[in-house]
């Protein structure tokens, strides 16, 4: 099944090699990363001598694809070639993910290995792939009975772009309802010493330079395809104060009166649902075995409901933060969950059929491309909503599998122990057969 959906993978990730919509790199990062790229192969170092935006474990990353050369074809090629390295990891982490998790490895794999047809070349000149990677090997070392390590792990992808960050609350959650505290404790240790770490060394080639990159983003507006910059433009249509498109932030962002007003309220939105998530996993969790696959799956779901999140509630919302999406989708698919699936594949496609084709459209107001940017945030808010009511609709009240019979209440004597001719006594699963497991 690996060699089917690794090949699904290559055909699928060529078509973004070929002219077509798939195919289009007319709105690219690129040139950027490959700038920065040679200054540092030059012995320049970000924050100190370049101003860099990113977290500071972007840089080599970014820097990597240069060493076989930093011409526009060269790099545009060997960064090619890292993204389909991270795509087959990628492919390989969603099947272990699955198969943890009480979803089908396959199903799993082959969703991840198409997954380029619904992103097309914004998955290759973009670098978002690696965080995403670097997330689900925490989350599967998590599952796995590791969560020191894979909440250090969670901190180098915090250290390379910063939204796994939401991560953290839903897996300590998760640990604490299982009476794990020391391992929450030690994990959230593990994970602020990289993240310090990290910080430290950048703030020590210069903590001005690594101080700018953080207010950066801060004094950054709200980008013109974010949900609160639809708002803020919807407004504008309703008389309700001028919105005005700017470009700042080597991006297009909106300017308005309720600009900051707007951006709390999203922002209280995005811990709001962060928090429903983290209680839905805990409460959840609270209720069935560590270790079974049902509960390995709600902590999934419930971190990349937040990794979601993040990007619905964000002000920016650039279209190459749908990458993140991809394997809640793929997971969704291999747990059959229709309804989360359909969402979020349609907020990828829906990016791919906006990005890069209808930017300029966005940019300039036309109607049509704003609705079609609105539709895609709304969905995407679906997506956050759909794996947020599967978690606590499993709380309160469980959904088995198919062809698995649910759990009966056994009879205990006045001493606690089970009755004989119990029905846990008389209810024998064979071996292989499946276990339950809500759905």
């Amino acid at each position: 099944m690996r060699a089917l959906a690794f090949l699904v993978l290559a055909v699928s990730f060529a078509v973004t090699l070929l002219p077509g919509p798939w195919g289009d790199e007319s709105v690219t990062d690129l040139f950027l990363y490959r700038s920065y790229a040679e200054l540092f192969l030059d012995g320049s170092l970000p924050y100190r001598d370049v101003a860099f935006e990113y977290p500071p474990l972007a840089a080599p990353l970014l820097a990597l694809p240069a060493v076989l050369g930093s011409g526009d074809d060269a790099y545009r090629l060997t960064f090619a070639a890292l993204a389909l390295a991270l795509a087959a990891i990628l492919v390989a982490l969603l099947g272990g993910l699955a198969r943890r998790t009480g979803g089908d490895p396959r199903r799993a794999m082959l969703a991840g290995a198409a997954a380029p047809l619904f992103t097309g070349a914004m998955l290759r000149t973009h670098f978002d792939l690696a965080p995403v990677v670097i997330t689900l090997g925490a989350l599967l070392l998590v599952v796995s009975n590791r969560p020191r390590t894979g909440l250090a792990v969670l901190g180098v992808g915090v250290m390379t772009k910063g939204f796994p960050i939401v991560v953290l609350p839903v897996a300590v959650a998760w640990l604490m309802a299982h009476g794990r505290r020391r391992e929450a404790v030690e994990g959230t240790g593990a994970l602020a010493l990289v993240v310090v770490t990290v910080a430290g060394a950048a703030a020590a080639v210069s903590l001005s330079g690594a101080t700018e990159a953080v207010t950066y983003h801060l004094d950054r507006p709200v980008q013109v395809e974010s949900a609160p910059a639809q708002l803020l433009l919807g407004l504008d249509g309703l008389g309700g104060g001028r919105a005005e498109v700017v470009h700042s932030h080597r991006s297009e962002g909106v300017r308005h009166p309720a600009s900051a007003a707007l951006v709390a309220l999203f922002t209280a939105l995005l811990v709001g649902a962060v928090a429903l998530l983290t209680v839905g996993v805990a409460r959840r969790s609270s209720t069935a075995d560590a270790g079974e696959g049902s509960d390995a799956r709600m902590l999934t779901l419930a971190s990349l409901g937040a990794v979601a999140a993040f990007a619905a509630f964000g002000k920016v919302l650039s279209p190459q933060f749908l990458i993140w999406v991809v394997p809640l989708a793929a997971l969704a698919f291999a747990w059959r969950m229709p309804a989360l699936a359909a969402a979020a594949t349609a907020a990828i496609a829906l990016t791919l059929v906006e990005f890069p084709a209808h930017y300029a459209d966005v940019v300039q107001r036309e109607p049509a491309a704003l609705w079609l940017v609105a539709v895609r945030d709304a969905v995407l808010v679906l997506v956050v909503a759909l794996a947020a009511r599967t978690l606590h609709q499993s709380g309160a009240h469980p959904r088995w599998s198919k062809g698995a019979p649910p759990p009966v209440a056994t009879p205990r004597l006045a001493s606690g122990a089970p009755a004989r001719g119990s029905a846990r006594s008389r209810w024998r699963v064979r071996r292989g057969s499946p276990r339950p497991a809500p759905r």
